[in-house]
């Protein structure tokens, strides 16, 4: 019995998962220049002379580990640009997505981690006050996190899927 050809294009509603991605673009683009107007705001104003490079590039530097939760969830939009791209042509159930996925789990909660504790305990550490370690969580973090911790959980679901597809496969 012959194998039954599959489609060119995608079944619409996956078609329609690609302007997911063009959205996440859009989303990269607006936090990026979110977080250069919060560096150049911290940075503004200072002339780079011989005396004072030093407090510059401080100033610089803490600019970017304040804004080091919005960097870690510019490569998770960027991995979720990419996740939609792939399935509006129709690649599903693949093991690139399946890692794509992990890779948006884990960014989640790098990203939780990084807001509410490592962000405020190097904070702490380079002004001075050294009170070890600081724990400052919000709902944001925690409502990241658990995202973070869903999205590793269906990564199990989806490596399933992936399971059962390839064995359908080598049945037909």
């Amino acid at each position: 019995m012959p194998r039954p050809q599959t489609p060119d294009t995608p079944a619409p509603p996956l078609r329609e998962t690609s302007w997911l991605s063009v959205a996440a673009i859009v989303l990269i683009v607006v936090l990026l220049l979110s977080v250069l107007a919060d560096i150049g705001a911290r940075v503004s104003g200072s002339v780079v002379t011989g005396q004072n490079w030093t407090g510059v590039l401080n100033a610089f530097l803490l600019a970017q580990l304040v804004n080091l939760p919005t960097f870690i969830f510019i490569g998770v939009l960027g991995d979720f640009a990419s996740l939609f791209g792939r399935t509006g042509e129709g690649e599903v159930f693949t093991a690139r997505n399946l890692k794509t996925l992990r890779s948006a789990g884990h960014g989640l909660i790098w990203a939780a981690a990084a807001s509410s504790l490592i962000v405020p305990t190097v904070l702490s550490w380079t002004t001075g006050d050294g009170r070890g370690f600081i724990w400052d969580v919000n709902d944001l973090a925690l409502g990241t996190g658990a995202m973070g911790c869903a999205l590793l959980g269906l990564v199990h679901v989806f490596a399933e899927g992936i399971r059962l597809k390839a064995d359908s496969d080598q049945i037909i």
